[in-house]
């Protein structure tokens, strides 16, 4: 296949058949062909969401054992070396005090991240407490368990506007959770006129190009608002430490060929970095209290977190425009 036949298809907007999407995520990162992959992607974001780029902030709410068991993850209970170990909870106020700071810097949402062992109802309350503490325009997505209909209208009803959700790449044998049930959260999701936040992860060196464009069709698939392409983060004493990390470049040439493939999503979301910022990424996230790919207690002490500060420079110093306000389109129909 000719690499600059499929981004003269891409950029006529034409579908991408399944063998050129598995081609683009086969090209060798440190190819000419991928630095052309990496230039056209940049263009399309650019033109596509008019040269803004988004910073959205995530607040980890609690941390594991989980009994979902993702083998990726630093909460998950098969990664604990004291499964019976009590889970640790962030304060109520700190996570008010979190969602008030994000707003006055400037995040143009905020997320609410929770392990699947956190009780609902609790989580539904949190909800309403932030929504009232940041004010009605501002974007919240809830990142929590899995959600029946109910659950998912619940969450309309306490002033969320969306979710993130994702059938991660072998998700029912790296994880203990069904893809069916994933998908059956987006669909509750749906009809609760929740949108969908998700993103093509966790990969790691071990996946093959087939499996990955396989997985990029499923998050095109659900419509997403908002996507991305994330890398797994071998966190130490988790059971993909081993398997290690794909580098940077390869992270831009998947978040590059993602865009390719995907002609309606504003927004791609990857690690932060100005090599992906120039590879067609235009969203990024800030993260304090708990986070899954991080073993600190706090993520932004010491840890995976990065400030809004930090993130808009990067942003910037890329020939990105970073958005003033909330995120659009999460209080639209989805």
């Amino acid at each position: 296949m000719n690499i600059r036949e499929i981004i003269e298809k891409s950029f006529a907007g034409e579908t991408l058949s399944p063998e050129e999407s598995v081609f683009l995520y086969r090209v060798d990162p440190f190819s000419e062909d991928a630095f052309t992959m990496r230039w056209a992607a940049l263009k399309q974001s650019m033109e596509l969401a008019n040269g803004i780029a988004e910073i959205h902030a995530q607040i980890g709410m609690d941390s594991g054992p989980c009994p979902k068991d993702c083998e990726f993850c630093s909460f998950a209970r098969c990664n604990s070396k004291n499964p019976n170990a009590k889970r640790r909870e962030a304060p109520v106020r700190d996570i008010l005090e979190y969602a008030k700071i994000y707003t006055e810097q400037g995040a143009n949402l905020i997320l609410l991240l929770s392990t699947a062992a956190y009780d609902f109802e609790k989580y539904l309350s949190l909800c309403e407490r932030v929504r009232e503490a940041v004010g009605k325009e501002m974007p919240l997505l809830a990142n929590t368990g899995d959600l029946t209909r109910e659950q998912a209208h619940s969450l309309k009803k306490a002033g969320i506007n969306g979710i993130y959700h994702a059938v991660r790449l072998r998700e029912g044998r790296a994880t203990g959770i069904p893809p069916e049930t994933r998908l059956a959260t987006i669909e509750n999701a749906r009809r609760a006129s929740l949108h969908l936040s998700t993103c093509l992860e966790p990969i790691g060196p071990e996946h093959s190009a087939a499996e990955i464009a396989e997985s990029a069709g499923i998050c095109m698939g659900a419509r997403p608002l908002t996507s991305g392409v994330g890398r797994r983060v071998a966190v130490p004493g988790t059971k993909t430490e081993a398997l290690g990390m794909m580098s940077q470049p390869l992270n831009a040439l998947y978040a590059a060929a993602y865009r390719l493939t995907d002609h309606r999503t504003k927004l791609i979301a990857s690690v932060h970095s100005e090599l992906m910022a120039n590879s067609g990424s235009n969203l990024s996230w800030s993260e304090v209290g708990s986070n899954p790919r991080d073993t600190h207690k706090k993520t932004e002490k010491g840890g995976r977190g990065r400030t809004i500060e930090d993130i808009k420079r990067i942003f910037e110093e890329s020939g990105w425009q970073v958005r003033k306000g909330p995120s659009p389109g999460w209080t639209d129909s989805p």
